[in-house]
């Protein structure tokens, strides 16, 4: 199965209205658009971008500078989106509903923030309504080698043994977009708890240090959210 998925950042002008607005889109879009065979969608359960709003950018690290910070919030709508093979996503790519309800999410979210990942999975579409979603990004820094970049993966993987963990993949993109990150993480979770055990524990945060050095972590991307997926039957003329 190959995914498209992709997190999304508010604009701090962004309105209640608008942000509901945009999961409708969303759920349009795997609805509507030719292609998909599978989505699924959610917006942050731990605060999103809000702290980008809370305080003032000058109270906080500069982004260029926060490399073993990581990154300075969550973001906080992510959507991904199932196709049986390239063809399928390339059909999404070229629809005229994905074109319309970009051009809204690019009006109400930060556009040159956006993150996304284009990677292949075995298997049926990966999506259990009900569990939570755990999904980080990541970009590998030029300078690291294959060893810590193995290192950073391997240490990755270690979570799936961790309490409340359903099953994690770990996927490489396969986009051809220079702004793509390489790679991302897809955690499921037994509840929102578990997801915040996950995440607050001592687990992660190793999984974590192993990353930083590897990658540019302060561009790190990652959000949990509740899974609401459902596929999609075929259409008829």
């Amino acid at each position: 199965m190959l995914r498209h998925t992709a997190f999304f950042i508010h604009r701090d002008t962004t309105t209640p209205d608008q942000q509901f607005d945009m999961l409708k889109g969303l759920v349009f879009l795997r609805s509507e658009c030719s292609g998909p065979v599978a989505g699924d969608y959610g917006e942050d359960l731990f605060g999103g971008s809000a702290r980008l709003r809370e305080i003032k950018p000058f109270k906080r690290t500069p982004r260029w500078r926060g490399r073993s910070e990581g990154p300075p919030s969550n973001y906080d709508v992510a959507l991904h989106l199932d196709f049986n093979d390239q063809a399928g996503l390339d059909a999404y790519n070229d629809d005229a509903v994905h074109h319309r309800i970009g051009d809204f999410n690019a009006s109400i979210n930060e556009p040159e923030l956006t993150a996304r990942v284009d990677w292949w999975y075995e298997g049926a579409p990966r999506t259990k309504p009900g569990l939570v979603r755990h999904s980080a990004m990541f970009v590998w820094t030029d300078e690291s080698d294959k060893a810590e970049r193995q290192r950073a993966l391997d240490a990755v993987r270690r979570l799936e043994g961790c309490a409340g963990v359903d099953s994690l993949v770990i996927g490489e993109n396969v986009g051809p977009l220079t702004t793509d990150y390489d790679w991302l993480v897809d955690i499921h979770l037994d509840d929102r708890e578990a997801a915040r055990q996950l995440l607050e524990g001592d687990a992660y945060a190793e999984a974590m240090r192993a990353v930083a050095p590897a990658a540019k972590y302060e561009w790190t991307a990652r959000l949990s959210h509740l899974m609401r997926g459902s596929s999609i039957t075929a259409r008829t003329a």
